[in-house]
């Protein structure tokens, strides 16, 4: 009879819905966000066409924003293709 590891299945789902969760509406959400105070520290309101005071500060954490999910996107191509890298150039990423 077949010994089925019920438990181990349904935590393996859960992770797998948990890192697609992650990343597949938190990168997003967090460009969103990104892109929402890159506006605001540019000095625009929530009225069309109102200007105000430019924010620096803003528009420096929108940068880091989208650095982080630049980071995101090149490390997940670097992992899906480390096996490519490594047999076309030998080049060794995340631990072989």
């Amino acid at each position: 009879m077949l010994d089925i590891a019920w438990g181990d299945i349904f935590l393996a789902a859960l992770r797998v819905l948990i890192v697609g969760a992650l990343f597949g509406a938190g990168l997003p959400a967090l460009f969103a966000i990104g892109l929402r105070l890159q506006s605001a520290g540019a000095g625009e309101g929530a009225e069309k066409d109102a200007v105000g005071a430019r924010r620096p500060a803003l528009t420096a954490a929108a940068y880091v924003l989208f650095a982080i999910v630049v980071a995101a996107v090149v490390i997940g191509v670097l992992f899906i293709t480390r096996h490519s890298l490594h047999h076309y150039f030998g080049i060794v990423l995340f631990g072989g």
